[in-house]
């Protein structure tokens, strides 16, 4: 590595024993760090640190003191190391149910999470918790006077519960509405709003092949708290709209909803790309939905410290490294433990830290940051770099996401030429003179589904036209799993990528000019 030629060189030109400065990079000594750290993040005593809650605010406390030991001065309100902000949380309490009733008063309870989805992007009014409702079904849920189409033309469902097909009618596999619009009825927020103004009470929507696929993230997000930024003035969803329940069944309790009604489940989602059009009906069946709604204000924080630039024309500009330390919490008595997402990118840019720190080589600050609510929608970036006043003195943000899982020499780089060649062109130079790690380019691909560039907080940065390089290691076998533990962590590919952000930051800090913003494509896109 250049540094570590470079101090030998040094020592042996002075003829004195090893530095402080060859001991602030010694690879063992990072293992036992990033050992040490993880073993303590990724334990149950922090509850899989969720944002705003018991676990996060452990977490919290543990980094700031671990950047206290280091050097790192406190950056964030009032002299801490926090930056606090308002978050809005719903969930559905565990124990709702939606019975089915038949014609002989038989009931079959479903549960949350195993047997249905109970959307909270528009907070169902509990007024309509506990009623016995009659079902029709009533299509797709549109209404397009402009295409003189309407599911709801011949169909009485004035205090009733509609159940609706997912998406938007197709004749001969073929969209009957333009894209644009086909897009718009397939919103199932459209659905909703639709829905009420025909007097409904509550929507049912059958499963399509689509959410099929997703069941498993569905039933997930059944079971955990949704989260926002708190605005101000508050959202309609703040003020507890006065929205009716939006219920995704499984395919399980679809069949079991439809058997021995006029269609089969499976005759309904036939119809789906047939010239044949879904004729509305009322079920024999009835539906209770019974569900209790958790809604308020919650705290949680982000955590800055600052390592100052060593140059005084210069120490007020900012290189920035970063991870989210928060992950999935505590879901049926499991913890999410979150070692690699992102334990592992939390106590890689700690160790960065603790090396930056020690070597006192940065001519401009580094501000070290660790985001929460990234699992919750890049909440904690989008607070930080839409309020922060020293935004507009950022050089570049440097991200970490799961990077401690795969093999030992690869990673996916992604993003650092969006923006500034420059900086691309710095990564490879540095990687080359460092680690050498194996750059994965994949995920830059501008056609590329997953849209990765978009999904991490780096992002949020880029958007204020900060230049980015995001470093993550697709692990997917685990991923938001309670079984993404300590043991199953690459240590030795962990102290590869400290290694690398201390010599990166470092390169950028010590720039005589900001890096050169020569491309714009990647400010935006499909965001998270």
């Amino acid at each position: 590595m250049k540094r570590f030629i470079e101090i030998s060189m040094l020592m042996i030109c002075l003829s004195v024993p090893l530095s402080n400065a060859q001991q602030c990079v010694e690879k063992d000594t990072g293992l036992t760090y990033l050992r040490t750290n993880l073993g303590v993040l990724a334990s149950d005593l922090f509850e899989g640190r969720e944002i705003s809650t018991r676990g996060e605010s452990l977490a919290a406390m543990y980094i700031a003191s671990e950047l206290k030991k280091y050097g790192c001065k406190p950056f964030g309100d009032n002299g801490t190391y926090f930056e606090n902000f308002k978050v809005f949380a719903t969930s559905i309490d565990s124990n709702s149910t939606v019975k089915i009733i038949d014609q002989e008063d038989k009931v079959r309870k479903l549960s949350l999470g195993k047997d249905f989805y109970l959307s909270t992007r528009d907070i169902p009014s509990e007024k309509f918790s506990g009623i016995e409702s009659s079902i029709v079904f009533a299509g797709y849920g549109i209404t397009a006077k402009d295409y003189n189409y309407d599911d709801y033309k011949t169909l009485d469902i004035n205090g009733k519960v509609v159940l609706l097909l997912s998406g938007s009618p197709a004749n001969d596999g073929k969209n009957i509405f333009s894209e644009e619009t086909s897009e718009k009825f397939s919103e199932t927020s459209y659905k909703l709003i639709n829905a009420m103004q025909h007097n409904a009470v509550g929507i049912l929507i059958l499963p399509d092949k689509r959410i099929s696929r997703y069941w498993r993230w569905l039933k997930a997000r059944s079971l955990s708290t949704s989260f926002e930024l708190l605005k101000e003035p508050p959202t309609e969803k703040m003020k507890l709209a006065n929205a009716i329940p939006l219920i995704i069944l499984s395919n399980q309790s679809a069949v079991k909803l439809l058997s021995g009604e006029k269609y089969s489940y499976d005759d309904l989602v036939a119809l789906d790309n047939s010239v044949e059009i879904p004729v509305g009906f009322e079920l024999n069946k009835k539906v209770k939905m019974d569900y209790k709604i958790n809604a308020g204000k919650r705290t949680a924080k982000n955590i800055i410290g600052l390592i100052e630039g060593t140059d005084e024309n210069l120490k007020d500009q900012y290189v920035v490294i970063s991870a989210h330390y928060d992950h999935e919490g505590i879901r049926n008595g499991e913890v999410y433990y979150g070692a690699d997402d992102d334990g592992s990118g939390t106590v890689a840019i700690l160790e960065a830290a603790r090396r930056i720190s020690c070597l006192q080589e940065n001519k401009r600050s580094v501000l070290v940051i660790f985001h929460t609510g990234e699992e919750k929608g890049l909440l904690g970036s989008e607070y930080l770099t839409t309020h922060a006043k020293f935004m507009k003195n950022i050089d570049a943000d440097i991200n970490l996401d799961m990077v401690g899982r795969g093999s030992v020499d690869t990673i996916y780089s992604i993003g650092s030429g969006k923006l500034s060649s420059e900086l691309h062109d710095l990564v490879e130079r540095v990687n080359s003179e460092t680690v050498n790690l194996v750059f994965n380019y994949k995920f830059d691909a501008p056609n590329d589904p997953n849209k990765y560039y978009y999904r991490s907080d780096h992002y949020n940065y880029a958007k204020h036209s900060i230049p980015v390089v995001f470093f993550y290691d697709h692990m997917m076998e685990d991923y938001h799993k309670p079984s993404d533990d300590v043991e199953k962590i690459n240590f030795e590919k962990i102290e590869k990528i400290s290694t690398l952000v201390t010599e990166l930051a470092i390169r950028i800090a010590d720039k005589d000019n900001k890096l050169i913003i020569d491309k714009t494509d990647g400010k935006s896109g499909e965001e998270y």
